[in-house]
């Protein structure tokens, strides 16, 4: 493992529980760890060109989305489908911000795509932020109603003597397709586009930093909700939504695994585990902070969890199925002598425009596709390790990968995985 970071000596006159004053602010202070650029989205301007560079890969990314939907309607022999998902709304439209809160399933849109068409179903309060700042310049139209109208009439207007299917889920008037419709709506969202990468990459940095820097700056006392807290702040002036965040102070996490963050007082340990979502994309990580030395027995915890992440992520490869991937990783547990530890807990999940995208279960026949996106969460005891990786032709890209931190090597079949350590201050 990496030597240990130093805590900066400004932030300290004598002790560990020493501040410099009593409106010390652990957030503002920390400028050094904020990324070096601005990485909060632009606000779009609806009166720029249109050949603009950003926006028109973003057209190009939202036109890749529309010839899948072509092929799916071709496929099922439908003549369109409307999305009403927060997710789905925000992949077809390349990031657009169309929820109706921070954490919630509605849009607050409705999308109606034919193979020639996309138009937008906006009511009268919403219509203009979503043409001026999330859509200008993207190729779609609008369908504007009153608030107080149904939507539904709309949709039913648009599809008259039309086949069409959506991602709600639940029974529609228009929906003329099987209910699994939405699932079959969803595989739409793989393989990840080019543009979804890059952001991909970006996300993962942004939000591994905020939680590294939390870690390195909190105090012993501070309570776990004062964590969530400081790196929701942090996520916020960086555009990324925290989408979940979990703290547990030091063994609260072999009791709960999966904690919510509470009142309780941190004296020794935390572990952090956030998703942070932007530009529609979701990533997770879980990050562990130590003040002093770590004990034996977690150490120990930390370093199994840390080999079972490593198996997960090198054989989650193309053409191999979850459960093959979680037969792997089980004979670890095993080995070690933890062979029930993965039914304690969610061994992982798939993810992408949702944080949850699918389970990731034992008996899964899900085949892993290149362009698909993972965290896989082994935890043993009060250890967890996780981070968020794309599968491509080549392997796998961890986008969160662990930056100004410790890290553990561990072999897979000869190949070295690095794996985030335990930061001791």
């Amino acid at each position: 493992m990496s030597s240990e970071l130093e805590i900066p000596a400004y932030l300290f006159t004598g002790g560990a529980d020493h501040f410099l004053g009593s409106d010390y602010d652990p957030v503002m202070s920390t400028a050094g760890d904020r990324p070096n650029t601005d990485t909060l989205p632009a606000l779009i301007d609806p009166t720029a060109d249109h050949l603009d560079p950003d926006l028109a890969a973003r057209r190009g990314d939202v036109d890749i989305k529309h010839a899948r939907v072509s092929a799916f309607l071709d496929a099922y022999q439908l003549d369109g489908i409307v999305l009403g998902r927060a997710d789905s709304v925000s992949w077809f439209t390349s990031g657009g911000d169309l929820g109706v809160d921070l954490g919630g399933d509605a849009a607050s849109v409705l999308i109606f795509i034919t193979r020639t068409a996309r138009v937008v179903i906006a009511d009268n309060v919403q219509s203009a932020r979503v043409f001026e700042e999330e859509l200008a310049g993207l190729g779609f139209q609008l369908k504007e109603r009153p608030w107080y109208g149904e939507p539904a009439r709309v949709v039913l207007e648009l599809g008259r003597n039309k086949r069409l299917a959506s991602d709600l889920g639940i029974p529609a008037p228009w929906n003329a397709t099987s209910e699994d419709s939405a699932e079959r709506i969803r595989t739409l969202r793989w393989p990840l586009t080019k543009l979804e990468r890059q952001r991909y990459r970006e996300l993962g940095r942004t939000l591994t930093q905020a939680v590294e820097a939390t870690c390195r700056n909190f105090q012993p006392g501070e309570s776990e909700a004062d964590l969530a807290g400081h790196l929701a702040h942090r996520l916020f002036r960086e555009g990324v939504v925290p989408v979940d965040l979990k703290v547990a102070s030091d063994g609260r996490l072999a009791r709960y695994r999966q904690p919510t963050f509470k009142a309780a007082p941190i004296a020794r340990r935390a572990t952090i585990a956030a998703i942070g979502r932007r530009h529609g994309l979701c990533a997770a990580v879980t990050r562990t902070v130590s003040f002093g030395p770590v004990e034996s027995e977690f150490r120990a915890s930390h370093s199994l969890a840390s080999m079972v992440d490593a198996t997960f992520i090198y054989f989650s490869r193309p053409g191999q199925t979850v459960g093959e991937v979680f037969a792997r990783a089980k004979r670890i547990y095993e080995k070690f002598g933890h062979g029930h530890e993965w039914t304690l807990d969610y061994q992982g999940w798939q993810i992408g425009h949702s944080p949850r995208e699918r389970a990731l279960r034992p008996d899964s026949m899900q085949v892993i596709e290149p362009g698909m996106a993972f965290h896989w969460s082994p935890s043993v005891a009060s250890a967890r390790c996780e981070d968020t990786f794309v599968v491509d032709e080549r392997g796998f890209e961890v986008v969160t990968e662990a930056q100004n931190w410790p890290k553990i090597d561990v072999t897979v079949k000869g190949f070295l995985l690095p794996r985030p350590g335990i930061l001791e201050r």
